[in-house]
């Protein structure tokens, strides 16, 4: 009997030990695996104190009371990825567009590229096949790559809305650095960034109704109603939000993650209308209803600031929620139909000239699942 007892004395010494190696390792990974980044310090959170009424008992708060899990999760669909990867209009050498345009080219999920003017500015830029901290697993992408990192041009502005994995990108952000003349991000992004080697003098961050102005562009970061945290033991010490974007021609507004409230409204009180909004639809889910919004939400977003057309993004790429992977633009059409609200559907990769834009139409989905 003892000899038995000293096996499994062994054996679940074993046990403790591997289990504690296995914690030491992650551990060991969310501290220094440079994907997943450099939380913001002890000294960078007393700063944010300081400057912000937002951040408050060690994190960032949203303006209204916030749960992050709200209720019964939706079923599991049997068709959150497409049979077949989605294609992708593949965008190389792309020439600088000229004053007094805007164009836009949705690159899949919330990443995409547009033209203001003679400007380049890079949205939220994934642009690799995993939406993780490593760059060979985690929630696989679903359709081609439109922009690869090697073709992507020099880049005036690139915004980053928060520091989700489907949003920022390490390996994307180093692979186009050194074509990046600007960065605008909410407060408390620039720590990655510092911490990949990033010049400081490049990176503006903004706390919510800030803007900086940059080459005859103006960047306002507005507020959405969402969460960060890219190291499950950190949440919230970054702030999230939407971009509001302005030169003397267009207007554009990009709603970042977030769920239904009255921030469209203010938005349009406080900056006016958008003569084009890219608006946040999918990933949702009645079990987390408060941080992104239902596709029937998000044409009342389009309403709420008056945006003149309007084209969803955050679908199409990778699955992180329940719903059909084609769930989003489906719903979102029909609403806008009924709502007489203007939704175009360009395919991914596809430049847009806004002054086309009533011409991107077609119901491509269908013809791919």
């Amino acid at each position: 009997m003892k000899r038995v007892m000293r096996i499994i004395g062994k054996i679940l010494l074993i046990i403790v030990i591997i289990i504690t190696v296995i914690l030491i390792g992650a551990l060991l990974f969310l501290r220094f695996y440079p994907g997943v980044g450099r939380t913001p310090d002890k000294d960078m959170q007393a700063e944010f104190e300081k400057i912000t009424d937002r951040f408050y008992d060690g994190e960032f708060h949203n303006e209204n009371d916030f749960k992050l899990n709200t209720g019964t999760w939706d079923p599991h669909s049997d068709r959150t990825i497409p049979e077949n990867i989605l294609p992708a209009t593949k965008l190389k050498k792309i020439e600088r567009a000229e004053q007094g345009q805007l164009k836009v080219a949705w690159l899949g999920h919330s990443s995409s590229f547009v033209q203001m003017g003679d400007k380049n500015i890079l949205i939220d830029p994934v642009l690799t096949k995993y939406s993780s901290p490593v760059s060979f697993y985690g929630a696989k992408r679903f359709s081609e790559i439109a922009l690869s990192p090697e073709d992507v041009p020099d880049i005036d502005v690139l915004f980053i809305s928060h520091d989700h994995y489907d949003h920022l990108d390490y390996q994307t952000i180093k692979e186009i650095d050194d074509r990046v003349k600007y960065y605008v991000m909410p407060l408390g992004i620039d720590s990655y960034f510092l911490g990949w080697g990033v010049d400081k003098s490049k990176i503006h961050t903004l706390d919510w109704w800030e803007e900086v102005r940059l080459d005859g562009i103006t960047y306002t970061l507005t507020p959405a109603q969402h969460y960060t945290g890219r190291n499950p033991l950190y949440q919230n010490i970054t702030l999230w939000g939407g971009l509001y974007v302005k030169d003397d021609s267009h207007s554009l507004y990009y709603t970042g993650d977030g769920g239904y409230y009255d921030v469209f409204r203010r938005v349009y009180d406080r900056l006016g209308d958008a003569d084009l909004m890219l608006v946040e639809d999918g990933q949702y889910d009645n079990g987390w209803s408060e941080c992104h919004m239902m596709p029937e939400q998000s044409v009342q977003a389009v309403k709420d600031i008056h945006a003149k057309w309007a084209i969803p993004v955050h679908w199409g790429t990778f699955s992180l929620c329940n719903h059909a992977w084609d769930d989003p633009v489906i719903r979102i059409r029909a609403e806008a139909e009924k709502q007489g609200v203007n939704i175009a559907t360009p395919g991914i990769g596809e430049l847009v000239d806004y002054n086309d834009i009533s011409d991107y139409q077609e119901r491509w989905w269908e013809n791919v699942s």
